[in-house]
């Protein structure tokens, strides 16, 4: 089993996020979120909450805009050529 930092930094990457964008957009600095991911400090129950909804979010946004570009691409699909 990956270790609780590992997954934060996988996931985190996998968002499009680097360090220092990531760690400013959930309030803590580049050097904390760094410690975290290599599960050299724990963070607080409150973090982990900012941490999940950071990434959920995004995700959720990337799932949508796939969505809609799909939906277009069929919609072209379907378009009559002029």
């Amino acid at each position: 089993m990956q270790a609780r930092g590992h997954r934060i930094r996988r996931q985190r990457e996998e968002s499009g996020y680097g360090l220092t964008a990531f760690a400013t957009r959930i309030g803590v600095s580049p050097s904390w979120l760094s410690r975290i991911e290599r599960d050299q400090a724990n963070p607080s129950p409150d973090l982990l909450r900012r941490i999940a909804l950071t990434l959920r979010s995004e995700r959720a946004a990337r799932a949508a805009i796939s969505e809609i570009a799909l939906t277009q691409e069929r919609r072209d699909e379907d378009t009559p050529a002029d």
